[in-house]
């Protein structure tokens, strides 16, 4: 619980990777074609970081929003376009939010875009028409950038259900369940999601993803 409350905290406190909207975006892309979390796609974010973001190659959402998902760097990370695709298009959208709005950061124009999203009409949000970007994508985003909802992966699904006995006939209803057994428990569902995610994949130790 200690790890999973650090998350959460991080969460909130707009903290998951160092506050880096693009390592957010990477991770989020990353995970968004089915690979180990722990296992894959936290080293890979953090060879991202090394490699492109601390030495200033890819710094910036509206660097990302400019690569193509060719970009040899890129898939050297990762070489799956479709992953790519889907990040290089998220931080344009983000990118596009920040300057419209006159934001002060990348990180601030995430949250923006979290905080004003809707999951109930998700296909209809410029993340959401993003090819790659599914619900379970958009969910976690808007997690990372700390708004509290659930991200209702089969993960999730499977722990809620086996230990709480809630299920739903499909991902938007399990949403809302999870959001009514938050309110009920006095968990937020941010907590819930990576007390789930840490205890099924056997990690204890907290702080696994800071940069800083």
């Amino acid at each position: 619980m200690e790890a999973a409350r650090d998350g959460e905290q991080r969460c909130f406190d707009g903290k998951r990777w160092g506050g880096n909207a693009v390592l957010i975006v990477v991770d989020a892309a990353l995970d968004s074609i089915g690979l180990s979390y722990f296992q894959i796609v936290v080293p890979r974010v953090r060879r991202f970081y090394e490699d492109y973001v601390k030495t200033g190659q890819i710094a910036s959402l509206e660097t990302l929003s400019k690569l193509t998902p060719q970009d040899p760097r890129l898939r050297k990370i990762m070489n799956n376009e479709r992953c790519w695709r889907a990040a290089i298009n998220i931080g344009r959208v983000l990118n596009q939010i920040k300057r419209e709005n006159g934001l002060e950061s990348d990180f601030a124009a995430l949250r923006f875009w979290a905080e004003e999203a809707n999951y109930e009409t998700w296909r209809e949000d410029p993340v959401g028409k993003i090819s790659g970007v599914g619900l379970i994508t958009f969910q976690y985003l808007r997690m990372q950038a700390g708004v509290d909802t659930t991200m209702p992966d089969k993960i999730v699904k499977k722990a809620v259900e086996r230990d709480f006995g809630i299920k739903a006939r499909d991902s938007m209803g399990f949403i809302k369940r999870m959001e009514a057994f938050s309110k009920e428990t006095g968990y937020s569902q941010t907590l819930i999601c990576w007390a789930i995610w840490l205890r099924e994949s056997n990690i204890k130790a907290s702080g696994w993803e800071r940069i800083d």
